[in-house]
């Protein structure tokens, strides 16, 4: 049987959706470039994914695939309605 404390993780989980482990790598250093993007994207902006990884990879050592970045790009763009 689920305790409390886990019943009210899923009901956030429910009410948030799933958060991707992924992207739990970026670090603080890197989470100014990342929200950053994020805004960018969320604003209508076309941010190229394989820049974005290489980025990352190259400033601030995270390693996440550029198919990761292009996913979340795109369900942002989704939930924003911005093409």
């Amino acid at each position: 049987m689920k305790s409390m404390k886990d019943v009210e993780s899923l009901l956030k989980e429910a009410e948030n959706g799933k958060k991707s482990a992924t992207f739990d790598r970026i670090t603080e250093e890197a989470m100014p470039f990342w929200q950053g993007c994020i805004d960018r994207v969320k604003s209508g902006h076309k941010l190229k994914p394989y820049v974005v990884h290489r980025l990352l990879r190259e400033q601030y050592d995270i390693k996440i695939s550029e198919s990761a970045i292009r996913k979340y790009f795109t369900d942002l763009i989704e939930t924003h309605g911005k093409k």
